[in-house]
């Protein structure tokens, strides 16, 4: 198969994803190049280079109309390429929606949804935002859908049930390094990591009464939260007052995530609410335990008592009980920690993922083959 990848936002998912994609496939891989510039390690451009035909485009802002010339020059890209299918990253409609939209009757698209419902304390409602329209309106013109987990199949389908039979269920992979690190030894004691955009949904507040809560009960514990986001600011001054908090307020490098994953006794996620977590898959490729909160698809991941703990949602004294439970018990810990290095190794390997993926090319060119439809001239117009 000729397969192009479109990822203007996810770079490094993308990216492992072309990696992996067995060497049968030519594969074409478009990057947004300050996202890549993020998320991309030396090793993997490398990588990249050596197997995959990859290129990078620049992006404007959104209300800028000359973002139209952005997807002009990806719509020629593509073109040049010819390929079989073509596999989106999910993103803002403006910026991708006109791509999908010029190759769909030429070539079948195939499209990841990362967030099928959005997120507590976005900016639009869902109910009445154009953006959220269009962004279900490009969703059942996709031949087909990929998600994470079941959860987020069924929460697509609800909204959409047109969409019920071109959903597949494919894990979200490891990230943050080359390989898994199956050693779970190394870390600080008593660390606890919260790492990512800071935003309300993520459930700081909640981290942060639960190691209140442990100091309390005479524990001395280190909490590290390492992110940017909206919802910093509302917590600042909590966080200043708070002597066992390190804050790191900045972007993480991509060459530092996973010496600071590696600090951690585990990683914390106590959102809200939630589809399913890059983080923990970072966690997971360091050998790190999660405590997770029961939402979303995070409890298929996040496996109670073999890969972490779950707690419930919005529970400060539910989740210093877990965070106490691994200070308590270091060979529960251990086995966590045993147990998610393994986890990552056997169900989040890219070459897993990359298999599952190419059957679902598969079976959107089959489908497409079945209605007819034409593919692109070599000629570019």
């Amino acid at each position: 198969m000729r397969i192009a990848l479109l990822a203007l936002h996810f770079a490094e998912y993308a990216s492992r994803l072309a990696v992996a994609l067995p060497a049968e496939h030519e594969v074409l891989l478009v990057l947004h190049t300050s996202n890549a510039n993020d998320e991309l390690t030396a090793d993997l451009r490398h990588q990249l280079e050596e197997s995959v035909d990859v290129r990078y485009v620049g992006i404007r802002r959104r209300r800028d109309p000359r973002v139209l010339g952005t997807s002009f020059a990806i719509n020629r890209i593509l073109r040049r390429f010819s390929p079989d299918v073509l596999h989106v990253q999910e993103l803002d409609p403006v910026l991708g929606g006109w791509t999908m939209l010029s190759v769909r009757k030429a070539v079948p698209v195939v499209v990841t949804v990362h967030d099928p419902v959005v997120h507590s304390g976005t900016v639009f409602l869902p109910e009445h935002g154009f953006k959220w329209r269009s962004i279900l309106w490009f969703r059942r013109r996709a031949s087909r859908l990929i998600v994470h987990g079941p959860r987020m199949r069924a929460e697509l389908q609800a909204l959409d049930p047109s969409l019920a039979e071109r959903v597949d269920i494919i894990p979200h992979g490891w990230l943050g390094q080359a390989s898994v690190n199956e050693d779970p030894g190394g870390s600080e004691p008593a660390t606890f990591l919260f790492f990512g955009r800071i935003e309300s949904y993520k459930g700081l507040s909640y981290l942060l009464d639960a190691a209140e809560i442990l100091q309390r009960r005479g524990r001395h514990l280190k909490v590290v939260v390492a992110g940017i986001g909206k919802d910093l600011e509302r917590h600042r001054e909590r966080i200043a007052a708070s002597a066992w908090v390190e804050l790191i307020d900045r972007y993480v490098a991509s060459t530092d995530v996973a010496d600071l994953f590696r600090r951690s006794t585990a990683v914390v996620l106590p959102y809200t609410d939630a589809t399913q977590s890059g983080v923990a898959a970072i966690a997971f490729a360091n050998s790190r335990p999660v405590i997770a909160t029961a939402v979303g698809d995070l409890p298929d991941v996040v496996i109670h008592g073999r890969t972490g703990l779950i707690v419930p949602p919005r529970d400060g004294e539910g989740l210093a009980d877990a965070m106490e439970s691994l200070l308590n018990d270091p060979g529960l810990c251990h086995s966590l920690a045993v147990g998610a290095g393994q986890y990552a190794k056997e169900k989040l390997s890219w070459s897993r993922i990359a298999e599952l993926a190419a059957r679902t090319y598969r079976c959107a060119i089959e489908s497409y083959r079945v209605r007819g439809a034409g593919r692109f001239s070599l000629v570019d117009e």
